[in-house]
This record gives structure tokens, sequence and C-alpha cells, in this order.
């Protein structure tokens, strides 16, 4: 009886494709959708590139690098393309499709970043007084004073996780501010402004900020503020009790297996990796940010101001407010998030000077790197013209 239970325990976790081991799961092809009218001739974008990104995609499910994966890519003046490929759910071997709704991760953290200076735009948030400003609820650290540009860089010396255990949380937390106290009584890291140190606790924290100073919940808030105004209709907070009718199950990948992964409640990091979204709506929120829909120009570029050297320091990119930060050489400025949890990873990539935006979501954790090479190797079948 206890082997018959491990058994079926294991099966369950592991949800094969197929209970008989001599059958062949034929993985099925990536299916696309365009929307090119292109008016800028620079551009080689018609059929070529669709079948160009399909293949793409076909040989990474074909690598095994990949168990669901939606792939999204505009460009200005053209359109865009987007697509999904395998599956969405193993066991009844559903497949995934362009519409699928994921998990974001910490694809979320720019558009807090976006939010906040939206409120420093209105006169109503100073980026450099301390935060018991306008969140009274967190304490005063011995270390120095926290402010909202500390948050929005990493620079606070508020933890991240200690662990990747520490990053599952089963504990549904009604506001931000009621999830700051998972953590509000740690001791600061260093001196704020002294050092970086990636912290989604922070980025809590400027959630919990947002609700106190709007009178809103942060859901509410972004829905009015970001997602509307960029036309994200399939965006929204990831409800622990609520039911999707075209969410992917999450996975996790150990070396060539996708098990399932552990159902997390994220309402501890709403404001830093709460968001599920489509690769379609990414690349709204995309367009959004290169048409200066959702904050002016000028508070775009203090937000991609990235020249202090604290995360570099450290071996991370250059970050700004919300964005890591590179200068290509070849294609100019770029500004960019990954993410991870439970359940996905997730790239997205904005190319400021060509104007083009590329989004990767994957339904399983540990394809962290694929998923970059996905995005990248993409966003080059426009960039390579």
């Amino acid at each position: 009886m206890i082997i018959l239970l491990l058994t079926i325990g294991v099966i369950w976790i592991i949800e094969p494709l197929s209970l008989n081991p001599f059958s062949q799961i034929e993985i099925p092809e990536t299916q696309s959708e365009i929307d090119f009218n292109c008016k800028d001739s620079s551009f080689a974008v018609n059929n070529e590139l669709e079948s160009k990104a399909n293949k793409i995609i076909d040989e990474h499910m074909a690598s095994n690098n990949f168990l669901g994966v939606t792939t999204g890519l505009y460009i200005e003046n053209c359109g865009t393309y987007v697509s999904g490929a395998g599956f969405t759910n193993k066991a009844d071997q559903k497949r995934i499709n362009s519409n699928t709704l994921g998990r974001i991760a910490s694809i979320t953290k720019p558009m807090t970043a976006i939010a906040i200076m939206q409120l420093h735009e209105k006169g109503i948030l100073d980026l450099d007084t301390p935060i018991q400003t306008y969140l009274k609820e967190f304490p005063k650290k011995a270390k120095g004073d926290i402010t909202i540009r500390h948050l929005l860089k990493h620079t606070s010396g508020i933890s991240h996780y200690s662990s990747k255990w520490d990053a599952l949380s089963f504990t549904h937390y009604p506001t931000l501010v009621n999830a700051m106290d998972a953590f509000k009584d740690k001791e600061l890291l260093f001196e704020p402004g002294t050092q970086y140190m990636y912290s989604s606790y922070g980025y809590a924290v400027l959630g919990a900020i947002i609700e106190k100073v709007s009178q809103m919940s942060y859901g509410k808030y972004m829905k009015k503020y970001i997602w509307d105004i960029a036309g994200m209709s399939n965006t929204s907070l990831e409800e622990d009790k609520q039911k999707y009718s075209n969410n992917s199950r999450g996975y996790l990948k150990i070396k060539s297996t996708y098990i399932k992964s552990p159902k997390t409640d994220l309402s501890i990091i709403y404001s830093a990796g709460g968001v599920q979204s489509t690769a379609k709506d990414l690349l709204k929120f995309g367009e959004a940010v290169l048409h200066n829909k959702l904050i002016k120009s000028t508070t775009l570029e203090m937000m991609i101001n990235a020249t202090d050297e604290l995360a570099p320091a450290i071996g991370d990119d250059p970050y700004g407010f919300g964005w890591a930060v590179y200068d290509d050489p070849k294609y100019g400025k770029i500004i960019q998030h990954g993410g991870t949890q439970p359940g996905t990873s997730a790239f997205f990539s904005i190319y400021l000077d060509q104007k083009i935006v590329s989004v990767v979501l994957s339904n399983c954790f540990g394809t962290r790197q694929n998923v970059f090479n996905l995005s990248r190797d993409i966003a080059y079948l426009a960039l390579e013209k």
C-alpha cells in the first residue's frame, strides 16, 4: 500500500505526458499570428520573419528548453508577432497559445516603478525624503533613512530572499502594508545608498507606499493608471482563490524533467512579482513606454539613468528605477527585466533606439537562460536588417 501511494504521488508530481513508456509524444509546432503593415522599409518584416521565428522556437522545443512558452515581438511602424508553443498542462496535453496567461514575476517591477514615477510627476511623492513620510508602518532603521530612490534602485539595504525556500510563501496578505509584517523588523544589510542588493521586499514596500498615498489597493491603482491606459485587458494580480480560464499550470525544471510547481501565494510581493499577463499585453506595455503614454519622456530618462557603479560592482547590470539598463554598441540603449519564480521564467526587453519590444514567458522555473536567449534571438530577426 505504501509503495502504491508513493507511486501515485510520484506520478502526480512528475505528471508524465504518457503512462505508456513506449509511446511517442509529438511536440506540437509553434502556432503564431502576425499583424504587420510596415511603413518603414528599413525593416525586412514579412512572412519570412514569422517562419524564421517559428523555426527558432521549434528548435528550442525540440531541445527540451521549454515545456510551454509564449513569445512576442513589437516593431514600431510595422506591427506585432506573437506565438505559443508546447503545453500549458502536461497531463491533458493542452496546447499553449499566444493568449495563455502566465506569471510575469519580476517584470512587475518596472510597472511598479512607473506607478511610483506617476505619483512623483503629480507632486505626491518626493524621491529623497524618508519613506516614513508616506508609510509610518515601516520602522526607522539604525543604519539610516530609506528613501523611495533607494527602494527603486535596490540600494535600501532591505534584504532579498535568504534562500530559494524563503521565496515560497503560502500565506495570503490582504494588503501590501500587511505583507510588510513578514520582513519590516529585520535589520538592514547596509547603510542605505552605499551598496546594491536586489530586493523584492524593497519593491513590496514601494507597493505599500502606492496603496497609502493613492488610497487604492495596489491592483486597482495598476489597473486604472497602468494596464487600462496601455490597453492591457488580460493583465491582473494573481489572486490566490480566483479561477482563470486560460492560465497555464506552473512547473519546475529539474535537469531534463518538468514537474509540478507548488502553487505559491504572491500577495507578499504583489508589487515586486505578483502580476500575471500575456505576451500580447506585455507588448502593449512596451509600446506604451515607447509612446510616453504612462509617464513623460523626461521622467523615463530619469528612470533609466544608471550611471552609478553600485550594481556593476557586484557583477549585475547597471540598474535605474525598475529597469536594468544596457548600452549596446550596435543597437543602442536597451532597458529590460527578467524574472523567475515557482511556475515561470520570463524576460522582457525594450530596444529604445530601435523601438522594438521583445518578450518571452515560460511556464517553468529553471528556464531563465533559455528565455533570455529566445528573447534576444527573436529581437535579432528584426534588428539584423
